[in-house]
């Protein structure tokens, strides 16, 4: 987050300009995406397109206080637009996704 986000994260902010597909598809391949989403299946099938968790937390170990730590990270930043711009709706829509979808929408 500090390395990544936080150069840009103000100036973005105040200039109203959503994060470019490459910052948001590198924190995609990282993980930082995922862990917003809570703990649930996906991370464990996120796992099998290469996608690891920070800090090498198992799938299945993964619970909300390691959500609530990502967040809370994020936070840091102290730029809610900016955070939001970044998976809001992601964290919304993905478990419901993947719980509801057809598979050819999964994919």
């Amino acid at each position: 987050v500090q390395t990544e986000l936080e150069p840009i994260a103000e100036s973005a902010d105040l200039a109203g300009e959503y994060p470019d597909l490459e910052l948001r598809q590198k924190l995609g391949r990282s993980g930082m995406m995922a862990i917003r989403l809570g703990p649930g299946p996906w991370l464990k099938a996120l796992g099998c397109l290469g996608v690891k968790i920070p800090g090498g937390v198992a799938p299945e170990e993964f619970d909300y206080f390691h959500e609530m730590l990502a967040h809370q990270e994020f936070g840091r930043l102290g730029r809610p637009g900016f955070i939001d711009s970044l998976g809001a709706g992601f964290g919304i829509s993905a478990p419901a996704i993947f719980h509801f979808a057809s598979d050819s929408v999964k994919q």
